[in-house]
């Protein structure tokens, strides 16, 4: 499981990890849409996968979790600094880290489809961020991934 995890959050392998993805992105490029009908902006996105990791920890960490609306809307934000949403995100990620590291097998075995699919919820919408970034021209050209 902690290998899923860095390969979401630290560890450049198949696929770009969070920490790549969001490298380099200033506040502008973060908040910019490319196109008047572009579902998300990247801070949008983190802003999403921040909320649903945070709520999970929450509840990974035995913690009660309010209830939502049905109606409610994860990607809508007030414009946030941006280096404070990718700190928010990172210590998320962090805590998250170490959460895993020091629960028991028991719970780690019982957590394991549920983890395994907020990893691939990550995935996914990292795969997202990239594709903005390179959309409009904010991806390095160098090989991130290995394979």
């Amino acid at each position: 499981m902690l290998e899923q995890f860095a390969a979401i959050y630290d560890r450049d392998q198949y696929f770009a990890c969070f920490l790549t993805a969001v490298d380099q992105l200033n506040d502008y490029e973060a908040h910019f849409k490319a196109e008047v009908g572009q579902a998300n902006s990247i801070a949008e996105i983190i802003h999403h996968l921040d909320f649903y990791n945070d709520r999970f920890l929450s509840r990974f960490r035995g913690e009660e979790v309010a209830s939502l609306p049905s109606s409610y809307n994860t990607f809508i934000l007030e414009h946030k600094d941006w280096r404070r949403m990718v700190k928010e995100a990172d210590q998320t990620y962090r805590q998250f880290r170490n959460s895993l590291r020091t629960c028991s097998d028991e719970k780690l075995q019982k957590w394991t489809a549920d983890l395994g699919q907020l990893w691939l919820h990550n995935a996914y919408h990292i795969g997202q961020i990239v594709h903005v970034r390179k959309e409009f021209g904010a991806w390095s050209k160098r090989a991130v991934v290995k394979g």
